[in-house]
């Protein structure tokens, strides 16, 4: 029974690093374009909303404090209402964080898979194991089987090799 070598680990990684380079125009370079345009813009449209929906927000309370100020609202009315705001206003910030990390992450994805497409248009093969590009490239390794791995990539891809 053959048990799991880096050797072997080490040649799946080599030859699907050569894969990459034989077909970086059909793998590589329409991914890296698609994380540049579709991603991001959806994230920087929703952050666009929730900034909007929190200037809303922020224009009702103010109202809110104008009629309290002037008479026009109960105080019990004037709490219950501005706390529900208020708490809308925290879920806006929460979700617009959460927006902006994406944002970053996408980023960073981005940026992975641009030095990988670099990497690959110099259409230079690999005769061996390379570390110092693995750890650049390589975020995780599953092994499937004794035979096959998968390596997920920092760009964002999740590549299956046999060996």
């Amino acid at each position: 029974m053959k048990s799991i070598k880096d050797d072997d680990l080490k040649l799946a990684f080599v030859t699907m690093m050569n894969k990459l380079v034989f077909a970086h125009r059909y793998v590589l370079k329409p991914y890296t374009e698609a994380l540049k345009t579709e991603s991001t813009d959806d994230f920087l449209r929703r952050i666009q909303e929730l900034t909007t929906e929190l200037a809303q927000n922020t224009e009702q309370r103010e109202r809110l404090q104008q009629l309290a100020a002037q008479g026009f609202l109960d105080k019990v009315l004037f709490t219950k209402e501005t706390n529900e705001l208020l708490t809308k206003a925290d879920h806006i910030r929460k979700e617009m964080d959460a927006q902006s990390n994406n944002v970053s992450s996408d980023v960073s994805k981005v940026n992975a898979a641009t030095s990988l497409l670099h990497f690959a248009e110099k259409e230079e093969m690999l005769e061996t194991f390379n570390e110092e590009l693995f750890e650049k490239h390589v975020n995780r390794i599953t092994v499937i089987s004794r035979t096959e791995y998968r390596f997920e990539l920092q760009c964002g891809l999740s590549l299956t090799e046999r060996i």
